[in-house]
């Protein structure tokens, strides 16, 4: 990666850091234990945004089926 890459991202990772609702149960003040929480979160986020596509996929396979034995 570039030096470039790496301070956007070093950059990106402070704004979400310090962007968190205060007074939350929710918020982590400990600046490592905020990563390693948001890195289990963004993950889980990724893994619901795969399984959502995938259910998309297997939709828009079964419509075309089902348009294809129309015709």
């Amino acid at each position: 990666m570039k030096l470039k890459d790496n301070i956007m991202r070093l950059m990106l990772g402070i704004w979400i850091y310090l962007s968190q609702p205060l007074f939350k149960t929710t918020t982590v003040l400990n600046p490592f234990e905020f990563s390693r929480t948001y890195d289990i979160q963004f993950l889980e986020y990724c893994f619901a945004k795969e399984c959502e596509t995938e259910q998309q996929r297997m939709y828009l396979e079964r419509c075309w089926r089902r348009s294809c034995e129309i015709l």
